[in-house]
């Protein structure tokens, strides 16, 4: 089981085992991993299809856990299960050209705007960095003041290279 941790979160890299879960059953998925059952599951932009997706290719490819898949744990206290704070996802391995790898991540509102997602980025861009990636890359709507903060604080760059009208495209490279 891969579990990286940050000051508040725990990061919990999918297996296949549990992206069938959560693929198929979102309360068994709950149980397995011993949270609090969310009703508002799966945080925006994720939707039940990247479950699917992360399924499929963690079943061609077993050994790569942390690529296709995370869950966000927040312990809020002794006497509370854990809860899940959101998801993310490192859009596959590093392209094998550019060494690229795309990061993407939602989070349930209640915990928006509270460092999670700092934090997140933060740890995930690292364990890229340490296996294998050049770049770490993050689209979002080029409207989303608060995204871009965020990233910005993080050390992201908007590359001024939309992929899509409407769409920004940041950018962290691994240090020389």
């Amino acid at each position: 089981m891969l579990i990286l941790t940050a000051n508040r979160i725990a990061l919990l890299a999918l297996d296949h085992e549990l992206a069938a879960l959560q693929a198929s059953s979102r309360a068994a998925f709950f149980n397995a991993i011993a949270v609090t059952h969310e009703p508002m599951w799966p945080p925006a932009p994720f939707e039940p299809g990247a479950f699917q997706w992360a399924e499929q290719h963690l079943a061609h490819d077993p050994e790569g856990q942390g690529w296709y898949g995370w869950v966000l744990l927040a312990n809020e206290g002794e006497r509370a299960p854990p809860r899940l704070v959101g998801i993310a996802a490192l859009i596959g391995r590093p392209d094998e050209d550019t060494g690229d790898v795309e990061l993407a991540f939602g989070l349930l509102p209640e915990f928006r705007g509270r460092g999670y997602g700092s934090e997140t980025i933060r740890v995930l861009a690292s364990w890229a960095f340490a296996n294998g990636a050049k770049r770490v890359i993050a689209h979002l709507d080029a409207e989303d003041a608060s995204a871009a903060s965020t990233l910005a604080k993080n050390g992201f760059v908007d590359t001024r290279d939309p992929p899509y009208p409407g769409v920004a495209r940041w950018a962290l490279s691994a240090a020389a």
